[in-house]
């Protein structure tokens, strides 16, 4: 690399993502200043012998994802002053044990994504183990650790052996790193036994086994783990029951994840002690109902996911298909909360008194007909619900009122068929409403009476043939920048009714209606950024409209609405053209003049015949990036058809 022979002082080289197959000392010998070094996305084979021997102060070295099978004895000569060595996505077999020895100041190894099948005591002993902090070997082959095989690394702090094939761990594999280990990591492995012993890993904070198929685990394996933070057993699909007495000795856990393991129940005392658990992960798993002390005394819990389970009921005894607040007797730490896609009928109107700092509840997909306001009324600092999926078939009013920091509500594929006019009143900071898929076939004037900006209404695949007048005033809604009103039965374009807001929509959808006109000069046709008028019967004079009266819109989708001929263009900012499935013959010349930041078009499905036709016609397109003409009549290509779409 004569290249680099003026610029010896130079600290930082990055050759990644090259064609580089091999390197040698001649390439960095003027780089003697070097401290990061990246020759990673190669297709390096071998390092040769001698080959950094002139970068002592070399601290970092990325040879990932290169063809290695081998680190020859030689190859890491001179790095004296190295720190981190990382050689994942390799084809590298075996550890490189002698090599690594030369690296007195080795800290971080990732030999990630190699096909290393063996590890021991004898292999590694070679490495310069006093300052090695961290050691990855994910996604590898190997199915077997000898007893002590890391007990010459008396400081490593994470260890990482997921998606390997180990079938059996147990505490004789980490003698040596009772006194620094913090992170262990064996998640995507074959795990079935942990042995019977105690792990041994008093200083350790964060453990990962999921993804295996661990069944039981014995008592006292987690006895030493007091100071353990976060635990991740999901994905053992058997682990069902979960033993009574496994998370007693984890006084300090924080989050645990149960999630996908097969339970059918959890025993009443399970999670007695936690006091300092904060995050429980239970989704996707078999639960069919919860024991009033389930979460009793979990005084610092803020999250808790149930979400994918099949409760019917949460049973404090005379509650049948309730879910009752006293069952979550955890103080007022609970934040976050999900119990969606299970079949819950019902919610006891005190649920969520006891959780004044609740801000995020998902309950979406069961199988609710009624949401009590009382649910609700007192969390005032509630900022999202998702009830989607249900049967609600009314919002009364009240029901999603006076929450000043509710910002989304998510209400769509219900079976709503009206809406209270003060539902919600004085939810002044609501920013996105979804209505979608119900059975509305009217909306009040004053629904969103008091919203200061709605950033998006969905109210598609309703029933509404109109809005009512003056319910997007500025008096009323001060800003509304995107709404969707497709898949309803409008004959003609609300856009009397959006008018007051045409300074601020950006996005407007009416596609799949039955509108047919459009009037000239609407305002809010004119300043549309995103307009969606696809699948509507449109008259030649609205389309006329839509193409030749001067527009900003950036994206314009009028698929499906009878085109048959197009005029120039007026629409200088378009970025997205839909035009397809309609019956276009032919495009003129001059059909986009004006229309130079033109980036994607879509011309499939037509009666296009000529491609010879339409040379001219991609000249104007200089910044075309996208363009679709499947589906159409063409019987030749040749090669000057695309010429001009460099």
């Amino acid at each position: 690399m004569v290249a680099l022979d003026n610029v010896e002082h130079l600290k930082v080289l990055n050759l990644s993502s090259n064609m580089l197959q091999r390197i040698d000392s001649s390439n960095l010998q003027a780089s003697r200043y070097l401290e990061i070094l990246d020759l990673s996305r190669n297709g390096i084979t071998t390092i040769q012998p001698g080959t950094f021997r002139e970068l002592k102060k070399l601290k970092y070295l990325d040879i990932s994802l290169n063809s290695l099978r081998t680190v020859e004895d030689d190859a890491l000569e001179g790095l004296d002053s190295l720190q981190t060595l990382i050689i994942k996505d390799n084809n590298i077999l075996l550890l490189p044990g002698s090599a690594l020895g030369r690296l007195p100041f080795l800290s971080t190894l990732n030999l990630d994504f190699n096909r290393v099948a063996a590890l021991s005591s004898e292999i590694l002993g070679s490495v310069q183990s006093e300052y090695l902090q961290v050691l990855t070997l994910s996604r590898n082959v190997i199915r077997e650790l000898p007893a002590g095989t890391f007990q010459v690394f008396k400081n490593l702090h994470k260890l990482d052996l997921s998606g390997n094939s180990l079938a059996v761990v147990n505490s004789e594999i980490f003698t040596g790193l009772q006194a620094s280990l913090i992170d262990l990591s064996l998640s995507q492995n074959k795990i079935t036994n942990l042995g019977s012993a105690p792990l041994g890993l008093p200083q350790l904070r964060k453990m990962d086994l999921s993804g295996n198929n661990i069944a039981d685990i014995p008592r006292n394996v987690f006895s030493d783990l007091g100071n353990l933070i976060f635990l991740n057993m999901s994905g053992n699909i058997h682990f069902d029951p979960v033993p009574p007495y496994l998370l007693k000795p984890l006084l300090n856990l924080q989050s645990l994840d149960l999630s996908s393991c097969g339970i059918k129940s959890i025993s009443g005392d399970l999670f007695t002690g936690l006091g300092q658990i904060r995050e429980l992960y239970l989704h996707h798993n078999n639960l069919l109902e919860l024991t009033e002390n389930t979460f009793q005394d979990l005084f610092n819990i803020t999250f808790i996911d149930l979400s994918y389970n099949h409760l019917t009921s949460i049973r404090p005894q005379t509650f049948v298909n309730a879910f009752k607040g006293e069952f979550f007797n955890t103080g007022t730490g609970l934040e976050y909360l999900d119990i969606s896609n299970n079949q819950l009928t019902y919610l006891f109107p005190s649920s969520f008194r006891i959780h004044p700092r609740m801000k995020i509840i998902k309950a979406s997909y069961n199988k609710f007909s009624y949401f009590p306001a009382e649910l609700i009324s007192s969390l005032q600092y509630l900022e999202y619900i998702d009830l989607s999926g249900n049967s609600l078939k009314t919002i009364e009013e009240l029901d999603f009122a006076r929450l000043p920091r509710l910002r989304e509500l998510y209400l769509s594929h219900n079976e709503l068929d009206a809406i209270s006019e003060m539902a919600f009143h004085n939810s002044t900071q609501l920013q996105v409403i979804d209505l979608s898929g119900n059975k509305l076939d009217r909306i009040g004037e004053r629904t969103f009476e008091g919203i200061v900006r709605l950033e998006f209404v969905d109210l598609s695949d309703n029933r509404l043939s109109e809005l009512s007048e003056g319910m997007f005033d500025t008096n009323k809604v001060e800003i509304l920048e995107n709404i969707n009103l497709a898949n309803n039965k409008f004959e003609m374009a609300p856009l009397e009714t959006l008018q007051k807001q045409h300074n601020f929509i950006t996005t407007l959808n009416l596609s799949n209606n039955k509108i047919k006109l459009l009037p000239a000069d609407d305002q809010i046709l004119t300043n549309i950024k995103k307009l969606d008028l696809s699948y509507n019967p449109l008259s030649m004079q609205a389309l006329k409209g839509l193409f030749n009266e001067p527009k900003t819109v950036r994206e314009l989708n009028l698929a499906g609405t009878g085109i048959s001929q197009i005029d120039s263009l007026e629409t200088p900012f378009i970025t997205k053209l839909n035009i397809s499935n309609n019956n276009i013959s032919e495009i003129p010349e001059d059909v986009f003049q004006r229309t130079t930041l033109m980036e994607e078009l879509d011309l499939s499905h037509n009666n296009l015949q000529k491609l010879d036709s339409l040379s001219p016609v991609w000249s104007r397109l200089t910044m075309l990036k996208y363009l679709d003409l499947s589906n159409n009549s063409f019987e030749i290509i040749s090669a000057g058809n695309f010429e001009n779409l460099e």
